[in-house]
């Protein structure tokens, strides 16, 4: 469900204490996608339709969606990291596709009928949806090998970006079986979107009471947004959870949360760009919209005297 931002006028707020930066306490994560999807800059909210013990690996130990990360029983997929013929159960692997991509709601710049043209034995496919996000999945023959293959669109207007999922399955005689089968059923009919307060956190935004908790692109820190009550001037306080990490503030608007979870309540998206060192010859550079929600404070929790004395946090003001 998309998170509607109103520029609509704000509504009668409770004053509330001053949350001083230090205090803009991180929440624990217990989005099981999180651990099994890390380092995407879109991420895919959902809660997996897949036994819990699974866990993520890659033959390069770095999990990195632009090469295959494999799903699965930790035993399990370690060994067949490491030798192939040993896989005895189905596992899952999963990456960004290379060369399709979501091109609407439902549609993708590959159809149903130009896969059904180019491996017309055995196929089967069809386009449904886990919530928002649109999933293509496929079972044909190819090259004598049956495929069991999905894209799912993470809904990026901008690049239109798709993860690509592709059942592994023992390459042993008799397989794929009735277990490889249902697992991938399973897998595609019971994965479901999160809740909405657990899309903002999947999304690297987990939003509290007048401070919200950042992590994106492997990228962290916290921002904390006050609407002071005398003058109504906006504050918003950065704070990098490493010194490498800088924030450049573009604007912030003021306007209300338009989800069902927390409908209404006084909103700042934060427009600006995060960096983060990468060695020494390159840096992590991400534009970003933050949402916040704002506190209603008699003053600030940053006063202009520690703003000049603490440099390990960035201010912004705005009347």
């Amino acid at each position: 469900m998309r998170i509607l931002f109103a520029l609509l006028c704000l509504c009668s707020t409770h004053i509330l204490n001053a949350i001083p930066p230090e205090e803009a306490k991180e929440t624990t994560n217990n989005l099981r996608i999180l651990d099994l999807l890390p380092n995407i800059v879109i991420p895919l909210a959902v809660e997996p339709g897949m036994p819990e013990d699974f866990v993520a690996r890659s033959p390069n130990e770095v999990l990195d969606p632009s090469d295959w990360i494999y799903w699965g029983p930790k035993n399990d997929v370690e060994a067949y990291l490491k030798n192939p013929e040993s896989l005895q159960v189905p596992l899952l692997r999963v990456k960004l596709s290379a060369n399709v991509a979501q091109t609407g709601p439902d549609s993708f710049t590959v159809s149903i009928e130009d896969i059904k043209k180019k491996y017309p034995k055995e196929f089967e496919g069809g386009v449904h949806h886990w919530g928002n996000y649109p999933v293509l999945d496929v079972k044909a023959l190819a090259e004598d090998k049956l495929i069991f293959m999905a894209w799912v669109g993470l809904n990026d207007p901008g690049a239109g970006w798709t993860l690509m999922f592709n059942l592994v399955y023992p390459e042993k005689k008799g397989h794929p079986n009735k277990e490889d089968r249902d697992f991938w059923k399973n897998f595609i009919t019971n994965t479901k979107q999160l809740s909405e307060q657990d899309l903002f956190k999947a999304s690297g935004q987990d939003l509290q009471p007048g401070y919200t908790i950042i992590n994106v692109g492997g990228v962290k820190l916290k921002m904390t947004a006050e609407k002071r009550q005398k003058d109504g001037k906006l504050q918003v306080v950065v704070i990098p959870s490493t010194p490498d990490i800088e924030y450049q503030y573009a604007d912030m608007n003021e306007g209300l949360l338009g989800s069902q979870w927390n409908f209404g309540k006084p909103l700042l998206k934060v427009y600006g760009r995060i960096s983060k060192k990468n060695g020494e010859n390159s840096q992590v550079v991400i534009d970003h919209v933050a949402s916040v929600l704002i506190e209603t404070v008699p003053e600030f929790s940053v006063s202009r005297e520690e703003i000049e004395r603490k440099k390990d946090l960035f201010v912004y003001q705005k009347p």
